[in-house]
C-alpha cells in the first residue's frame, strides 16, 4: 500500500515529551498507511533508546534514522523531505502533539481539493492549560493569495509554522525547497514564502488539530535576540521574493506593511522586556523597519 502521509519528527534532547508525542501520531484514526520518520541528530538522553524501541515495536510504521552530529533542525527536517516516503509531508515538533484525526481531517480535504498545502489551527499546551490558538482562519486560495494576508493581516492569523500541516511532497522537491540551515531560529519563515510562491491550492481552516507546546525554556529562549533572528528570517524571506517574483516583492515590500511592522514593534519589546527600555525598543524597532523595507 503508498505511504500516504510522512509525518517528520527531529529529535534532539527530546526524552521528557517525546513518548507524548510519538503516541498521539501512532494513534492516528486513519485508514490510509502513513509513516513516521523519528530523525535524532547527536541527543545525548534517553531519546535515542526510545526511538530505537519505538521502531522495534512498530517497524512497520516507524523508521529511525540517527545522526551522531546535531546539525540543526533546519537540516533535520531537510533530510526527512528527502528520506520521506509520503504523498504529504507533516513536520511535528518533538514535544508537540497532535490530535488523533489530524490525518483524518487534512488528508482528505488535500486529496478532495488537490491542495499542496493544508494547514488547521492550533492549541497552545504549557504545564497548566490547554486554549485555542490564534491561528484561526478559514481561507483558500493560491500561495501567493496567502502571502499578501500575511502582510495585511495585524494578527497575523495564517502564519508561517510549518507544523500542523500537509505539504505535498512534489511541491518541496519540484520547487527545490529546503529550510535555511544559516538561520538560528525562524527558519520555518523563509521555507513558507517559498512553498506559498510556488503552490496553486492553499487552504486553511479554522479546526484545531495540533498541540503545540509553548514551554518555559522555549520562551527563555525566544527572548534572547528574538528581533535580529526574526528580521534576518524576514531578509532572507525578502530575498527569496526579490529573486523569484520581483513584482510581487516590490509590492509587498515598497511601503511597510501593518503586519511585519506590529511583529517587528513587539519583537523589539520583547527583547527589551527584562529592563524594559522603551526608547531603546522603539529605536531597535525603526532600524528594523527601516532595514527590511527601505525607509522608516
Amino acid at each position: 500500500m503508498e505511504v500516504r502521509v510522512s509525518f517528520v519528527v527531529p529529535v534532539y534532547q527530546s526524552e521528557k515529551y517525546l513518548k507524548d508525542c510519538i503516541d498521539s501520531l501512532l494513534c492516528q484514526d486513519f485508514d490510509e498507511r502513513y509513516e513516521i520518520l523519528l530523525l535524532d541528530f547527536g541527543s545525548q538522553d534517553s531519546s535515542t533508546a526510545m526511538c530505537r524501541k519505538y521502531e522495534k515495536q512498530h517497524p512497520t510504521i516507524i523508521r529511525f534514522i540517527r545522526c551522531e552530529e546535531n546539525y540543526g533542525v533546519s537540516a533535520t527536517r531537510n533530510l526527512g523531505i528527502l528520506w520521506a516516503r509520503g504523498k504529504y509531508i507533516a513536520f511535528v515538533d518533538s514535544d508537540d502533539m497532535v490530535r488523533n484525526d489530524f490525518l483524518k481531517i487534512l488528508y482528505p480535504l488535500a486529496e478532495k481539493e488537490k491542495a499542496d498545502i493544508v494547514a488547521g489551527g492550533y492549541y497552545l499546551l504549557d504545564e497548566k492549560r490547554k486554549s485555542l490558538g490564534h491561528s484561526r482562519i478559514a481561507m483558500k486560495g493560491n500561495g501567493i493569495a496567502f502571502l499578501k494576508k500575511l502582510y495585511t493581516d495585524p494578527f497575523m492569523k495564517t502564519r508561517t509554522f510549518v507544523w500542523g500541516r500537509l505539504f505535498s511532497r512534489d511541491l518541496l522537491i519540484k520547487n527545490h525547497i529546503q529550510f535555511p540551515t544559516d538561520l538560528l531560529s525562524f527558519e520555518d519563515l523563509p521555507f513558507t514564502y517559498k512553498a506559498l510562491l510556488g503552490a496553486d491550492r492553499v487552504i486553511y481552516i479554522k479546526k484545531p488539530i495540533y498541540f503545540y507546546r509553548q514551554s518555559a525554556s522555549s520562551l527563555t529562549k525566544r527572548t534572547k535576540g528574538v528581533l535580529e533572528n526574526h528580521l534576518l528570517a524576514f531578509l532572507k524571506g525578502k530575498d527569496i521574493l526579490t529573486k523569484e517574483a520581483p513584482v510581487l516583492a516590490k509590492e509587498l515590500f515598497s511601503k511597510k506593511r501593518l503586519a511585519i511592522t506590529m511583529q517587528l514593534l513587539f519583537d523589539s519589546y520583547l527583547d527589551k522586556k527584562q529592563g524594559m527600555d522603551r526608547k531603546a525598543a522603539k529605536e531597535d524597532y525603526h532600524k528594523a523597519v527601516k532595514k527590511l523595507f527601505g525607509r522608516e
